[in-house]
């Protein structure tokens, strides 16, 4: 991830609604202390109102120390905190903590965000421009998760998840296999490590249109999610 595309986020108010809006997102946490460096994929987080606390659950027994700082990436706007020791806690495979007083983040989409059902299979078909000239231009179908008016979420799997790097440009050809009347460009806003939901290996990947979708693709594929998330 291009630490440059984020933003600085320092109000209460905003950090506290991007961590609830990321809640069902899921992530990373990572420390670095005396064994080296651990990471541990977050599967489930939970917000306590009454006390006022984060709760993050992890795939693993927490093997971290209080006395070192833990660094927390959300998949909700790939956004990315610190925690200090005295700010958090550990319990088995829990980690309890305050809101962070700071976090960098991408910044909010316009308009709301829509997710796709996950055996549905809708997928999109790209051309990435060459990164060199002596590349051979290639076409691949990748899988929606989820999309906005000018963007996309999609899936890469490990065999081709060297596809797509942050900044890449690409051609928008097809849209569920049904050619554009006008490709569209756009270029790639980031590349998320692997979540607790995915395959070993795969990889999400965030898509940035130069220009919205046409009303009529955009209606029919609104009718197609099960879920909305605002930006």
């Amino acid at each position: 991830m291009d630490m440059g595309h984020l933003q600085l986020m320092d109000k209460r108010a905003q950090i506290i609604t991007a961590v609830e809006r990321g809640a069902t997102h899921g992530g990373d946490l990572w420390q670095t202390n005396h064994m080296g460096r651990q990471l541990f994929q977050i599967s489930q987080i939970h917000i306590d109102i009454k006390f006022d606390k984060i709760i993050i659950r992890t795939n693993a027994i927490l093997n971290i120390s209080e006395a070192y700082p833990v660094f927390i990436r959300l998949r909700y706007r790939n956004l990315i905190c610190r925690l200090n020791p005295g700010d958090f806690k550990i319990l088995g495979d829990k980690l309890i903590c305050d809101y962070p007083d700071e976090a960098m983040a991408l910044a909010p989409r316009n308009g709301s965000r829509y997710v796709l059902p996950v055996g549905l299979g809708i997928s999109i078909s790209l051309k990435r421009i060459e990164r060199t000239i002596m590349e051979i231009p290639r076409e691949i179908e990748l899988r929606v998760i989820d999309f906005s008016e000018k963007g996309f979420g999609i899936l890469i799997s490990g065999v081709n998840r060297e596809f797509l790097k942050c900044q890449d440009h690409f051609w928008l050809k097809a849209i569920d296999q049904r050619p554009l009347r006008n490709e569209i460009l756009g270029h790639v806003t980031y590349v998320a490590p692997k979540g607790y939901y995915l395959r070993r290996g795969d990889v999400r990947v965030g898509l940035s249109l130069s220009r919205a979708l046409s009303q009529d693709i955009y209606e029919n594929l609104k009718k197609k999610c099960n879920i909305i998330l605002s930006a």
